[in-house]
């Protein structure tokens, strides 16, 4: 099964006082989570194989970048192993 995971921005969520964009985390093209930015960064959680969650604290959206990055890479990676152990 394929786990893709990216971030989609969504200005129709920013409230008026907001001035850094929301997110929307999408796991395979669906909405799964959201993103927002707190007074020190961006908060929210990002989804992993097997239905885990991952949380990583505020940071700045290039570290969700990474991170989901990452978690496609690794997933990338275990389906290879899979296919291959077959």
């Amino acid at each position: 099964m394929k786990h893709v995971v990216s971030l989609r921005e969504a200005p129709q969520k920013r409230a008026i006082c907001e001035k850094e964009m929301r997110y929307d985390v999408l796991l395979n093209g669906e909405f799964c989570e959201d993103l927002y930015f707190n007074l020190r960064g961006y908060v929210g959680v990002l989804p992993l194989p097997g239905g885990a969650r991952l949380t990583i604290g505020e940071r700045g959206i290039s570290a969700y970048r990474k991170e989901i990055r990452r978690i496609n890479w690794e997933a990338a990676a275990a389906e290879v192993e899979v296919a291959r152990t077959q």
